[in-house]
């Protein structure tokens, strides 16, 4: 099992994300991902394994599916506005630009029900969490943020139960893996992994023309260690100063309801109503093991007016959220279908606690697919979605007691992003 992870772990050893609904990735199937992901109720392929695993038990053998996103990110443009002040409530003029990035996100799913069984099986590999923003030096929030990362794998097996011909269940555990946690900044650079485990089940109900799915997914408790370098003082190199640090994420637990109807042969609809607890993100809070960084740090900090505490504490404080998805497939000949997908996706993110690291602007997303049955067992799924962040105007980052601003924050952020995802199908 050791050993499997760790091949796992090299295969996604690129996963990155961006500013998402909080740092969670909807996007973790081609066909699906050209209907807004809105398949809960769908889930009539391999990679039901994800999203509705019961949905698995109305087919019949084994069904493959591999392939990936490529996530094009342009830079998130920064600009200061009236708001944004330094120490002393100096008004700030600057803009900025993070690095614009290219990343690869694949997945792999597997389900199993033998014909006349009521027993089956499936195992989702993917990456729904992640994320990586990376800001110059020369933004007035660099000493709160440069660079954070999450890199992470999620596995996740099922046992799926056919209860009739019109309704099943699931149960399966999540192993979640974070690889490369990074909070960095222009004082001090943190970096970690670690792993946790969580559980979810599924139900589905099933006529000729309607569908029904609920799926839900535990919060996942993953426990960071890793190292910490400061500077000694603001002007010193990084590294010299070092220590050994931990800190702890928690993973949203989700319930997703679908809706799914088929008017005719033809056409296919499908509705989303996906809820995630942002609460549990409730804050970063990491805790050093050397004296001497800890005594590093609190100068640090007050060197440039913030509160001293020796440690690093970020309140998150995010809210629960819920995000609406919709979509349709057009089998317009025997061997094609083309796809139309909408989401709206609601940032988790209040105002007060906002952060650079994950400028968290509502987004809306459009999508198109495409499918192709290269053969009776085969096929190859195509999709595109453009992701619109509406502008965030962040006015509401307060002070701090000792008069260093979290106002630096304070500014107008504006992102897109674009996906071109791809998947091959085998029917065994």
């Amino acid at each position: 099992m050791k050993r499997f992870i760790i091949v796992c772990v090299m295969f996604f050893a690129w996963i990155q994300s961006v500013q998402a609904g909080g740092f969670q990735i909807g996007e973790m199937a081609t066909r699906s991902t050209g209907m807004g992901s809105a398949f809960t109720a769908v889930s009539d392929d391999a990679s039901a394994a994800w999203h509705n695993p019961a949905g698995a038990a109305f087919t019949t053998g084994s069904q493959i599916m591999v392939g990936g996103d490529l996530i094009i990110v342009p830079p998130v443009k920064y600009s200061s506005n009236a708001a944004t002040k330094g120490v002393g409530g100096a008004p700030i003029t600057a803009t900025a630009k993070s690095k614009s990035k290219s990343i690869l996100v694949p997945h792999g799913y597997y389900t199993f029900m033998d014909e006349g069984s009521s027993l089956g099986a499936s195992i989702s590999i993917n990456a729904p969490f992640g994320l990586e923003t990376e800001w110059p030096l020369a933004t007035p929030f660099k000493t709160k943020n440069t660079f954070s990362r999450i890199q992470m794998l999620m596995i996740n097996p099922s046992v799926i139960f056919k209860v009739n011909d019109h309704f099943s269940v699931a149960a399966g555990v999540d192993y979640a893996y974070l690889n490369n946690v990074d909070l960095n900044s222009s004082l001090q650079d943190v970096n970690g992994n670690g792993d946790g485990w969580g559980g979810n089940a599924s139900i589905m109900y099933k006529t000729d023309a309607f569908s029904m799915g609920v799926t839900y997914r535990s919060s996942v408790k993953v426990n960071i260690n890793g190292t910490a370098r400061a500077k000694s003082t603001l002007a010193s190199p990084f590294g010299a100063t070092t220590s050994g640090a931990n800190t702890s994420v928690t993973l949203p637990d989700q319930v997703n309801v679908g809706l799914a109807f088929k008017p005719n042969d033809a056409w296919l609809l499908s509705f989303d109503i996906d809820w995630t607890n942002w609460k549990k993100f409730d804050a970063i809070n990491i805790n050093f093991t050397s004296a001497a960084y800890r005594a590093s740090v609190s100068a640090l900090q007050g060197a440039v007016g913030a509160t001293v505490t020796g440690a690093t504490n970020i309140p998150e404080n995010w809210k629960a959220t819920t995000a609406f998805r919709a979509g349709a497939e057009w089998a317009f000949a025997p061997n094609m279908r083309t796809r139309f997908g909408y989401v709206f996706d609601p940032t988790p993110i209040n105002d007060a606690n906002f952060s650079p690291a994950i400028p968290g602007n509502d987004r809306h997303i459009f999508s198109v697919g495409y499918s192709y049955d290269l053969s009776d067992q085969t096929s190859l799924d195509l999709a595109y979605a453009y992701v619109y962040f509406k502008n965030r105007h962040q006015t509401a980052s307060p002070a701090t007691p000792l008069g260093a601003p979290d106002t630096v924050k304070n500014g107008t952020y504006k992102a897109q992003v674009h996906i071109i995802a791809a998947s091959l199908s085998y029917k065994l």
